[in-house]
């Protein structure tokens, strides 16, 4: 039986079970799931108006719109054209999809940041393009330019935007147009890999509307993209998943077809298309995993060595896709991995005014200019800049901490809620089996703080489930209800539920100590964790404007070099290591992750290591041309290097306070 027939038997044999019900308003929903669809995954989204952002989080969606994420014009094109919002964009390079990828990446970012903030300016911006798509079908319905070779992936990335609009206005319009679309749609939707996404539509619409055809046509695709990367080698067909190959595919590729298997299983129950996204995403850990919580890209997937380097795109798009494993397996990990690629990839390859980002970011940059780029292609790509010489990450870069929020909380399938991700925020949504309006306040300084509080505001008593996660790296985590301390057997790296009747005015404290770590990486490398936190040394920096035409006064581009030294090597011991790094806190700012007032420090023991130096290369069209990068790790137990004796404190900040770091450091031999 081929693997197209075999699911659609399942599916069919499915639709006849009785439906597994879902509390409506609950799941966040304000119109009821179709009984028919009987669904797999272990959570659920909740409106994107449910949720609102508080402290340092509402700040920074706030620096996005007034950043780039409200002003993207200045980046130039094809940001400062009529994206979507017209018949045609033409293009400059690349392929002509190209343009409607990158303003698709905008304008979701822009759609969500708008709801989380209830900001009309960034929803009207957004809408623009989504209006205009809606009122310009086809003749037979089909959405969106019809000059791009019939290539769909780019509809994937928009439609999320029209996905963020229903979630926050329910508008039944946006469920009817895109159902016509695709069910009128002749694209080969499988014929190139990431063609593929559009299971993500498909399947949502299926949830939605009930209409088999939607899942049928998502399993064709699937189908078709598997028999075609066999073929082909692709990286993400079930039997490649599925095996030890390791995978050396396009980033942006990988991050974003690795989830269409589990999206598929959530409306099938196949528990292979499961197994074999989840043994895709263990092969980026086990590969190509870096300490910020991001694999490497650039472009191709390339290891986890200190100078390794992702695209921006991959930071947005890994954390989306983990976000989908989230909601399928209601495994806390996750959200751990959500976490650590947001608060340190994400913040760290943007200013802290969200003005300027990176094309490739690195865990060790030590240099940030037009000519300082270790990875592939343009040089000028390690610089912060507003645009770069391709536009995917300019668009994109402003989706990551947007879909962090708005997957924060979550609910679950027995009118519950789901503390999923932390910092300071509240939800508001009906719970219980009598639908009862409760809304929970978070204060916390997370992930700067290892404590909690949960405030829960209801018109009158309730019961109903609250889960709250328990990361991987916490080891004594602790909770309260209302002062009193509850002896409720807690596992790391799994979600603890509380179904209780609730209260007005009940408070449920959480405590999350934070243990330092030493991890350990190539070249015999060692960089220092605390909670979801990477610390890097807090380089000084010396900053110059760059003139180039994707920028203005307003919205500069730098170039950004060292002023400090920054060549040490860490003279710790892993078993002392409590002792030996102290842990200063600061009181929190309105913006906590500027280097100068990060709230959380770390002194630890260094030895500077004199005779590593950056790393100078000669061009191979101008011998008189030579350009600085930042070095590999030295072998210290080597000659010629050596640590000097002199034995100092340097002072490490978390990775997303910085511009310049230096995260992976050598160790002094012993």
């Amino acid at each position: 039986m081929n693997y197209s027939r075999k699911i659609l038997l399942l599916c069919a044999a499915l639709i006849l079970q009785a439906a597994f019900t879902v509390n409506v308003q609950a799941a966040g929903r304000s119109t009821p799931k179709p009984a028919e669809v009987k669904c797999f995954s272990k959570f659920c989204e909740l409106p994107l108006t449910a949720i609102t952002p508080n402290g340092w989080l509402e700040n920074f969606l706030q620096n996005q719109k007034n950043g780039l994420t409200g002003h993207l014009e200045v980046a130039g094109y094809p940001y400062n054209t009529c994206g979507w919002a017209c018949e045609k964009v033409p293009h400059t390079m690349g392929c002509p999809w190209w343009p409607y990828e990158q303003t698709g990446y905008w304008i979701d970012a822009m759609m969500r940041c708008g709801y989380l903030l209830n900001d009309d300016f960034l929803i009207q911006k957004a809408k623009k393009h989504t209006s205009y798509v809606l009122a310009h079908p086809d003749a037979n319905g089909v959405l969106g330019p019809r000059h791009t070779e019939n290539a769909r992936w780019p509809h994937a990335v928009f439609f999320r935007a029209m996905m963020a609009e229903y979630s926050a206005t329910k508008d039944k319009q946006i469920l009817e147009a895109m159902k016509k679309h695709y069910l009128s749609d002749t694209s080969d939707h499988g014929k190139e890999d990431r063609e593929v996404c559009n299971v993500e539509q498909l399947c949502w619409l299926y949830e939605l509307t009930g209409d088999k055809r939607l899942l049928e046509q998502a399993i064709k695709i699937h189908e078709l993209f598997n028999k075609n990367g066999d073929e082909k080698g692709w990286d993400t067909t079930i039997k490649n998943l599925l095996s030890d190959k390791k995978p050396t595919v396009h980033g942006v590729t990988f991050m974003e077809t690795v989830k269409i298997p589990a999206i598929l299983y959530s409306y099938t129950g196949e528990k292979r298309l499961l197994d074999a996204a989840v043994n895709g995403f263990e092969k980026l850990d086990s590969f190509h995993m870096l300490i910020d919580g991001v694999p490497s890209s650039s472009e191709h997937l390339a290891g986890n060595a200190p100078r390794a380097c992702h695209e921006i795109c991959d930071i947005s798009d890994f954390t989306w896709s983990a976000g989908y494993m989230l909601l399928t397996t209601g495994q806390a990990e996750w959200a751990d991995k959500i976490e650590r690629a947001c608060f340190n990839a994400g913040i760290g390859a943007v200013t802290k005014d969200f003005k300027a980002h990176q094309y490739y970011s690195s865990p060790n940059q030590l240099l940030a200019t037009r000519d300082s780029s270790h990875a592939t292609y343009d040089r000028a790509r390690m610089s912060f800049r507003p645009g770069h010489d391709v536009a995917c990450c300019t668009g994109n870069v402003n989706r990551f901490m947007p879909n962090y929020v708005a997957r924060m909380w979550l609910g679950d399938r027995d009118g519950g809620l789901v503390a999923a991700m932390y910092g300071p925020s509240s939800v508001s949504a009906k719970v219980g089996a009598d639908s009862v309006a409760v809304t929970i306040v978070e204060k916390t300084d997370y992930p700067f703080s290892e404590h909690i509080e949960f405030a829960i505001q209801a018109e009158k008593n309730v019961r109903f489930p609250l889960w709250l996660r328990i990361p991987g790296w916490c080891k004594e985590p602790a909770i309260s209800i209302n002062g009193k301390s509850m002896p409720i057997e807690m596992q790391r790296g799994s979600f603890v539920k509380l179904e209780r009747e609730f209260s007005d005015g009940d408070k449920i404290s959480l405590s999350l100590p934070m243990p330092l770590k030493l991890s350990r990486w190539p070249q015999l490398g060692v960089g220092i964790e605390r909670g979801p936190l990477v610390y890097s040394l807090a380089i000084k920096e010396s900053r110059k404007i760059v003139e180039i035409p994707k920028s203005n006064a307003q919205f500069p581009a730098w170039d950004i070099l060292p002023t400090g030294p920054w060549n040490y090597a860490l003279n710790i011991d892993e078993k002392q290591l409590e002792k030996q790094v102290q842990v200063v806190r600061q009181p929190i700012a309105v913006n906590p992750w500027m280097a100068e007032q990060a709230p959380i420090e770390l002194y630890v023991p260094a030895q500077r290591a004199e005779q590593w130096t950056l790393r100078r290369v000669k061009d191979k069209n101008n011998k008189d041309k030579v350009y600085v990068q930042t070095p590999n790790l030295p072998i210290l137990s080597r000659r010629p290097f050596r640590c000097d004796e002199k034995l100092e404190k340097i002072t490490l900040v978390p990775y997303g306070c910085t511009h310049l770091r230096l995260t992976i450091f050598p160790l002094c031999r012993q």
